[in-house]
């Protein structure tokens, strides 16, 4: 066999789960009600409507799967559902969820967020995984294909078998020998961002992790050294973030440079206006998370658009666009650099409305 090929079914990622599970979700109404009846959702469903990497509110972030159902007994409900595999969980991952189905609160009265994990993923992350309103392992979707598969015949069964083997390899891919291998392809175009951005813009530092080779589940921000690119900033008012988000391509993900002051969420409602106003020539926008007991002072983001990259492909042609997203950086980088009186105004602002 032409060594450049690979057996089917050793090389389950995250994202073949993923999409495992939206095909399941879109074409089985069982399957919907079941995954229901684990996260607890008393009622049967009339419909549901599926989608992959939705955009959360105001946020960076994404919901791996969002359902919006259609109650049997009249109603909505909603399951926001987070896929992992083996992936580390992101800072504050669980707590953005919960922050989600506040916002969604009133549209989707009842709503669940799920974690769906292996077994191993669920014990070794506990902290983590008790967040959710439910666990589903990939050994309970295992169980529910041997029954569907036992419960069907011919192509019916063997679609299930196929389902439960793929979450067998998943389950099993460090025992098997697997080793996750950096997508040589993101790795280049991180290479050649980070070339790109020293010689567009050197005074903005790229940060660590965009100097490591990235695989296809990382996150596709760019996320520069806040420290020593916003230096000319006092301590007291320098952002704890500054990124270039990418987003893949298209437009309704996230596509902006964007710094986060950290602490000043809970003025958002007095600093957006003022802030969106001050910043009327980069356009932009300004969000935060709500404030939560765990986190009572989130951060506050003011993000300017920039023109959708997909790191995953050619990396000569979207060029000028990165270009474009590099030079829009620096504009905001210089404006906070020139403008510390107005920054320490809304600094002020911030301070009166913080939690102690």
């Amino acid at each position: 066999m032409n060594e450049e090929f690979i057996l089917t079914l050793t090389h389950a990622t995250e994202r073949d789960i993923d999409l495992l599970l939206v095909e399941e979700l879109y074409a089985s109404p069982r399957f919907v009600n079941w995954m229901c009846a684990r996260a607890g959702v008393p009622q049967r469903i009339a419909s549901a409507t599926v989608l992959h990497s939705k955009r959360r509110t105001r946020s960076r972030r994404e919901i791996d799967i969002f359902v919006d159902l259609r109650l049997a007994g009249d109603g909505r409900c909603a399951l926001l559902i987070e896929n992992k595999l083996d992936a580390t969980e992101q800072p504050d991952q669980a707590e953005s969820y919960r922050d989600e189905l506040a916002r969604v609160a009133s549209d989707y009265p009842g709503a669940r967020m799920i974690i769906v994990c292996p077994e191993a993923y669920a014990g070794a992350h506990r902290a983590f995984s008790d967040k959710f309103d439910a666990i589903v392992t990939y050994e309970d979707l295992v169980a529910y294909f041997d029954a569907t598969t036992v419960a069907s015949d011919g192509e019916a069964a063997a679609r299930s078998r196929f389902r439960r083997d793929i979450l067998d390899q998943a389950i099993n891919k460090h025992r098997r020998g697997y080793t996750p291998i950096p997508n040589e392809q993101v790795g280049d175009f991180n290479a050649r961002y980070v070339a790109l951005l020293a010689a567009t813009e050197p005074g903005i530092v790229p940060g660590k992790s965009m100097l490591k080779p990235a695989n296809p589940d990382e996150s596709t921000s760019m996320i520069f050294d806040h420290g020593a690119s916003l230096a000319a900033l006092p301590p007291e008012l320098r952002p704890t973030r500054f990124a270039h988000e990418l987003g893949r391509g298209q437009e309704h993900r996230a596509n902006y440079v964007a710094v986060t002051f950290g602490g000043w969420g809970v003025a958002l409602d007095a600093l957006r206006e003022v802030i969106e106003r001050d910043l009327t020539a980069l356009s932009v926008s300004v969000s935060a998370k709500p404030a939560t007991k765990v986190r009572p002072n989130p951060g506050l983001t003011v993000s300017s658009p920039t023109p959708a990259v997909d790191n995953q492909r050619e990396f000569v042609q979207q060029a000028p666009l990165l270009t474009a997203g590099i030079r829009r950086a620096a504009e905001l980088r210089d404006w906070l650099h020139s403008n510390l009186h107005t920054v320490r105004s809304w600094k002020a602002i911030a301070d009166q409305h913080r939690t102690t």
